[in-house]
């Protein structure tokens, strides 16, 4: 019997791969269709629809994909419904009694998903009526951020009949959706008429505009809703507000947007700022240098008393106060008395506090006698004084600082004097001859900070560019739109940051100078209250975020050369 079984065994394995081996897939087209409706009940599009709930059947196994964040119902119903996905079907219910008469929206977004393969059925949506008819209007229009223009997505936009301007304080809206990855909004199936218009970063989820830090875009006009004449526009662009026209923004979507183009339907989303005044932190640095950073700008009503040690910081004699740029951020510097602690009354608007400190004494600086100066540069602009930057005040200016000037080209030597063009820069007062390198030398011990420190030696290189190394760029702003108004122009680098900007008018030659070879951009804020800085919008005072308009193409700066343009705004 032991004879037969080796063979027989050996046969079940061989058969048994060969079997396994017929049956494993052999490759083909990867699956990437989405699942496809088989059949709905009661069918889409329904009327007089009086159930509590609906079903869709797919040709395929289904995976719900974080639904509850994707499914967006409109008009809002007070609870959420219940939401499954058992095998190839949909099962949607709910417990809420339904509006009479209306058209009711269930947009899934991107929640339905192949199980098999992880394909996504993309934007769909179940409508019904409660009613004898299926509302068919709709609305469409784009989310830009106010300020940069970019698209906003994933943002609740909502729609109200009432004419109430505190509605969004209120109510949930009659209608919601939201933006999508390229700023884009879509109501659809929406009664005929007019509503005011909303968009919300909704941070509580409960479609109700009631937290001072939730980001908002309003329309002071109401909108209406219709069927309309659509045209494609691609947004892989950025709509330019002036004309609904289009700013390349170098995105890298790949998608397409339908928009009127008789009507202004962009939403400008900002988020309102805190103005409140407090203090963020403080730090005595050294024992004569108080540092006071502010979560906002400070104002003209800032009041900082020292009741100790006795500092007036308005005596030029016993203080040097520096703020910041945008004043939010203040440096002190006590030239008499030492601050190894203090106590200070610091008031603004809304802002009263009383700092008090010690100073922490590092004992590996506090033995230093000498200071170095900050770094050198190494190359300097033909049109610029050649400058050295000290890390504390040095008061003494009667001294006479002596430094050695190697121009290498010429392989002169020059002795010359630097003056105090402030406490914490040394100038030489005459430019420097460009398209040369020159070594500075400083030898220690020529000037004194206010600790009674003396500086260390200094020497260094550096090149002095020439007037060739630069383009000039002029522009001319003509604008039929906005009569009286004020302007801010800022020059962007390529990476969109700020290189310098100007306060000008309409039909105003402005002139960027001695700009390095590169590609540029044009923003352009119009001022209206003439403050000199890009306003955000105040809903509760019916006031829209400042406009802002970027040109239409790119600012290529060639060295030696000059750039003239026209911006037309109409």
């Amino acid at each position: 019997m032991k004879k037969y079984l080796i063979p027989i065994f050996l046969f079940l394995v061989f058969l048994s791969f060969s079997c396994a081996k017929v049956g494993m897939p052999q490759g083909g087209a990867y699956d990437r269709t989405p699942p496809k409706v088989k059949k709905e009940k009661p069918q889409n599009n329904s009327t007089m629809f009086k159930g509590n709930g609906f079903e869709v059947e797919f040709d395929e196994y289904i995976v719900l994909n974080n639904v509850q964040e994707e499914l967006i119902i409109s008009p809002p119903l007070k609870e959420k419904p219940n939401v499954k996905a058992s095998l190839k079907k949909l099962e949607v219910s709910w417990s809420d009694t339904l509006l009479e008469n209306t058209t009711y929206i269930f947009d899934f977004g991107t929640s339905i998903v192949d199980y098999r393969e992880g394909n996504i059925l993309n934007g769909f949506v179940y409508s019904f009526s409660s009613g004898e008819t299926i509302d068919t209007n709709e609305y469409k229009g784009i989310l830009v951020d106010a300020y940069t223009l970019k698209p906003i997505a994933k943002k609740y936009v909502m729609l109200y009949k009432s004419d109430s301007a505190s509605i969004f304080h209120k109510e949930k809206p009659n209608y919601l959706t939201r933006s999508d990855s390229s700023g884009r909004f879509h109501f659809k199936n929406i009664a005929e008429g007019e509503y005011q218009i909303m968009a919300l970063d909704d941070k509580n989820q409960n479609l109700i505009y009631d937290l001072p830090n939730e980001a908002i875009a309003f329309s002071l006009d109401r909108i209406k809703a219709t069927t309309y004449n659509i045209s494609k526009i691609d947004t892989t662009k950025t709509l330019n507000p002036t004309n609904d026209s289009i700013v390349n923004d170098n995105s890298k979507e790949d998608s397409s947007y339908f928009l009127d183009n008789n009507s202004k339907n962009i939403l400008y989303f900002f988020e309102p700022k805190d103005t409140s005044i407090a203090i963020n932190s403080t730090k005595i640095p050294s024992p004569i240098n108080l540092n006071i950073v502010f979560s906002n700008p400070t104002t003209d009503s800032l009041r900082i008393i020292f009741s100790y040690p006795n500092i007036d910081i308005n005596n030029k004699e016993e203080a040097l106060v520096y703020f910041s740029k945008n004043k939010d951020t203040i440096n002190i510097w006590s030239l008499k008395n030492r601050m190894d602690s203090i106590k200070v009354r610091i008031t603004d608007i809304g802002l009263d506090e009383n700092i008090e400190q010690i100073y922490n004494e590092n004992k590996k600086t506090s033995k230093q006698d000498t200071f170095s100066f900050l770094s050198p540069l190494r190359e300097l602009a033909y049109y610029n004084l050649l400058s050295i930057e000290t890390p504390y005040p040095c008061l003494d200016t009667t001294q006479k600082l002596f430094a050695i000037i190697n121009n290498k080209n010429d392989s002169i030597y020059d002795t010359i004097t630097f003056s105090f063009l402030s406490p914490f820069s040394l100038q030489y007062n005459e430019k420097l001859k460009g398209n040369n390198t020159y070594q500075v030398r400083v030898d220690e011990g020529q000037i004194k900070d206010v600790l009674r420190r003396v500086n260390d030696k200094l020497s260094f290189s550096f090149e002095v560019s020439s007037a060739e190394n630069y383009g000039n760029f002029f522009i001319t702003i003509k604008d039929s739109l906005n009569k009286k108004e004020n302007y801010i122009l800022i020059l962007e680098d390529n990476d969109k940051k700020e290189v310098e900007r100007k306060f000008c008018k309409k039909e105003e030659k402005i002139s960027f100078l001695n700009l390095k070879q590169g590609t540029y951009f044009l923003r352009l804020i119009v001022d209206k209250n003439n403050n000199g800085k890009w306003d955000y919008g105040q809903y509760d005072k019916g006031i829209l975020p400042e406009r802002v308009l970027i040109y239409d193409k790119a600012i290529s700066i060639r060295e030696n050369w000059d750039i003239e343009e026209i911006w037309q705004i109409e």
